[in-house]
């Protein structure tokens, strides 16, 4: 199916012309290569120049084909996935972001507790109130992780001082920094369906597989519909609520504008799902997993015997609603994540183990 970029109305696939409103129709290839969208005539794609592989009529999956069937698609990603999917060479080079999403998100869902404090500094001119952060085992710490989660809660310092969230950040930069990307996202995610290898005389060379090129499209067809979440929130509270539960933290850790959204809107997205029964009302996207926190079908092979709040957590709604969560959203930038992923090191404390 072809979506009309002017009406939105649904197409075949074969139709050079939305059948509602006479728009031209816009087929694309997606460079397995980068991920890049060229016109579906094009021979080379026009980003990194990779000879683009033809697929054959069909054989990539939209959302538009999900919401004509009634399967459920179990995309199940964390963010740090999600960015490998959609540029997965730009942060296989700079594995910065990945680090940020990943610790991010391992607070967002209560893995890790931020706790912000306002205290009085003294110095030769005087006092000042400054902020200290400490960085706390949250209440779902002992919960099924992957790979690329599970560095951060191995490397947690001892000590739970104000030094601890950057101690951490140094210790798990210091460990994985040239490796990150490739040993703890790309691997698993091959493993998965999601990449394929090829072995080069300097390395390994991963690209998109067709599933891949699949799940990628249809992530930005998901992020493309969002783009009316705001206006959702004050008139569709429903769709929003929806749309939240179906995307869960990777709206806001895969887009810099919306962790700014999510930062300045925390009051009304926890009172959107304050006290809120399951949504009821059907929406497209409903039929589209994005997010995979607190859900047992992507770790079957994981033992969750020691995480006693899984139960409570089949729907994650319960974040959405938790002030406190979102308190600490309040109170801290994207880019107050930064220094400790800035290659800088200072020893590290009492930081234990070391990287595989």
């Amino acid at each position: 199916m072809i979506k009309c970029p002017e009406c939105g109305a649904n197409n075949d696939d074969n139709y050079n012309f939305c059948k509602s409103c006479g728009k031209k129709l816009v087929k694309y290839n997606f460079c397995q290569e980068c991920g890049h969208k060229n016109v579906d005539t094009a021979r080379f794609c026009e980003n990194c120049g990779m000879n683009l592989k033809t697929f054959e009529s069909g054989s990539v999956k939209t959302q538009n084909d999900v919401n004509d069937s009634n399967e459920i698609v179990p995309l199940d990603l964390t963010p740090a996935e999600s960015l490998m999917i959609l540029d997965h060479k730009t942060h296989q080079r700079t594995p910065k972001e990945l680090f940020k999403a990943t610790l991010i998100d391992l607070i967002f869902k209560n893995v890790f507790q931020l706790d912000v404090q306002e205290v009085e500094k003294k110095g030769i001119l005087g006092s000042k109130i400054v902020k200290k952060t400490y960085l706390l085992e949250g209440k779902n710490f002992n919960m099924p992780l992957k790979p690329h989660e599970e560095v951060f809660r191995k490397h947690l310092p001892r000590k739970a001082d104000s030094k601890r969230l950057k101690k951490l950040q140094q210790q798990v930069y210091k460990t994985y920094h040239n490796n990150y990307a490739q040993k703890k996202l790309l691997e698993p995610l091959s493993l998965e369906g999601f990449f394929e290898v090829e072995k080069k005389f300097l390395g390994k060379k991963y690209f998109l597989s067709n599933k891949g090129v699949e799940t990628q499209q249809m992530i930005m067809e998901l992020k493309d519909e969002g783009r009316n979440l705001e206006n959702w929130v004050e008139n569709d509270p429903e769709r929003a609520k929806s749309y939240l539960l179906m995307g869960g933290s990777n709206i806001f850790l895969t887009d810099v504008y919306y962790f700014n959204w999510f930062k300045n809107n925390s009051k009304k997205i926890s009172a959107l799902f304050a006290g809120a029964a399951a949504v009821g009302t059907a929406y497209a996207f409903n039929k589209i997993r994005w997010y995979g926190a607190f859900r047992k079908s992507y770790s079957h092979d994981m033992d969750f015997g020691d995480f006693d709040d899984f139960n409570s957590f089949d729907s994650f709604s319960d974040i959405f609603s938790d002030f406190d969560t979102f308190d600490i959203f309040d109170s801290m930038d994207f880019s107050d994540f930064d220094s400790g992923f800035d290659g800088g090191f200072d020893g590290g404390g009492d930081c234990g183990g070391g990287g595989d």
